[in-house]
């Protein structure tokens, strides 16, 4: 059962997602070269028989970058990379991958704990690792904890696990339902949480 801090997370989530950009405004925010490489990649997807990952791609990049709204980049042909300010450098929060093989991976920080807690998913009953099932749907999502002791950290998403940071894999699999692709997003949501910086508290003078 939800109890009120756990709701109003979850609430906050969907309303910073409210507003998502559109995949136009994605496509702005990038460099000259990472904009031509996301248009490649949305053409390399729309040529394959299943027209669902090309809108599944840009839907992803637009929430991840909605969410991360500081700077992003392509890395080679399958990778995208997100980051947000961190004083006066950057720090990886996001990576979406693309399998090749009809799942897309996205990489947020490990908010496992949080969101089992909130009631978003559940452990599966299956004895498979890093099964969990959506609550709402009880369609199986696999959710994969890293840190920096995990094996084969990729390039694309090493950064998230150094410094003592823990990262979470998200494994959307082929023709995935609205609600694993929702649950995916209020995970990150739910993440981004985390690393939003308030705006300074602004005193009134004191009167003379």
């Amino acid at each position: 059962m939800q109890n009120t801090i756990d709701e109003q997370m979850i609430v906050k989530a969907r309303e910073s997602l409210a507003r998502r950009l559109n995949f136009d405004d994605f496509l702005a925010k990038l460099s000259p070269k990472d904009r031509a490489s996301a248009e490649r990649r949305i053409s390399v997807l729309e040529g394959e028989p299943d027209q669902n990952r090309a809108r599944l791609w840009r839907r992803l990049a637009c929430t991840l970058m909605t969410l991360a709204p500081h700077a992003a980049k392509l890395v080679g042909r399958q990778t995208l990379q997100l980051y947000v300010a961190d004083g006066k450098y950057r720090m990886q929060v996001f990576a979406l991958e693309d399998l090749q093989d009809g799942n897309f991976t996205i990489y947020c920080p490990d908010v496992l704990g949080e969101v089992v807690k909130a009631g978003l998913v559940s452990r599966s009953t299956h004895d498979e690792a890093h099964a969990y099932v959506v609550e709402s749907s009880d369609e199986p999502l696999r959710l994969e904890p890293l840190d920096a002791s995990s094996r084969n950290s990729a390039d694309h998403y090493k950064d998230m696990t150094g410094w003592n940071r823990k990262a979470l894999r998200i494994t959307l699999p082929p023709s995935a339902s609205a609600a694993q692709i929702e649950t995916a997003e209020l995970i990150c949501a739910i993440a981004a949480q985390h690393f939003v910086r308030a705006a300074p508290l602004v005193t009134a003078a004191p009167k003379s």
